[in-house]
């Protein structure tokens, strides 16, 4: 197996959060202004304000998960990922594509169309609950890798899921591959996977270990709990990365 990186990013840090806030709360968005203050707060204590990638969101949409796409737990979720997104890319905008046997037709989300997005089972929202399908999450890690491979900013890949993979091996191969990337994999899982905590574990032999797994009992947490969530081990990979010539260090800092 190769041993460097197979592309490399810039590191960039800006003045604060990447959309302007304030706008956000003025025009009517208080709830995700919010979010995206409590995302702040979790990335200044790790000392990452300013910092600048894109995202992505890969939602589980397997047959399991139907219930919290059903509640409204999923649709939560994702303007959480928006309001932390708020804070890292400056489009203002995050892909969500959900996962099962297949990719899913997903949607770019920002704050024209985040509310209702997801849907309660109409044709047009991300949840389709008449066909969800299995657990291919080497389905969802390729994607991440083929979006990682062109981006010029490291990816913060936001990956839910509810069980094990439909295929181990797949999964812990397409996981493997994006380790030469820049990409930051953040597994939030729902009840214990052992796979992926083998996942973590198993990063050794790999240029830059990029897997963090935090686990929830459910989708049933506060906005604090979702940003500390996604920050954690950030700040740890981003200084692995850059050492490892994986980010390139803007001088400008």
């Amino acid at each position: 197996m190769k041993s460097g990186p197979a592309h490399t990013a810039r590191l960039i840090y800006g003045a604060g959060a990447a959309v302007d806030v304030s706008s956000l709360r003025s025009a009517g968005h208080g709830m995700l202004a919010s979010r995206a203050d409590v995302a702040g707060e979790s990335l200044a204590r790790r000392g990452l304000t300013g910092i600048r990638a894109r995202c992505v969101l890969m939602l589980d949409h397997s047959g399991s998960m139907g219930h919290y796409y059903r509640s409204g737990a999923v649709q939560e979720l994702v303007e959480r990922a928006l309001g932390f997104a708020l804070q890292l890319d400056a489009d203002g905008k995050i892909p969500v594509i959900p996962w099962d046997s297949r990719l899913r037709d997903g949607a770019v989300v920002g704050v024209a169309n985040y509310r209702g997005v997801v849907g309660s089972g109409g044709r047009r929202g991300l949840w389709q609950p008449r066909d969800m399908q299995g657990t291919a999450l080497d389905l969802a890690l390729a994607r991440i890798r083929s979006q990682a491979s062109v981006s010029d900013l490291p990816l913060f890949a936001m990956v839910v899921t509810d069980g094990e993979p439909d295929s181990q091996s797949k999964a812990a191969s397409a996981c493997a591959e994006t380790a030469r990337y820049p990409v930051f994999l953040k597994f939030l899982a729902l009840g214990r996977v052992r796979f992926l905590d083998q996942l973590e574990r198993g990063q050794p032999g790999r240029l830059v270990p990029n897997v963090r797994v935090t686990t929830f009992p459910t989708l049933a947490m506060s906005d604090a709990q979702f940003a500390e969530a996604m920050a954690d081990g950030w700040e740890t990979w981003v200084a692995a990365a850059t050492t490892a010539g994986i980010l390139r260090a803007d001088a400008a800092r």
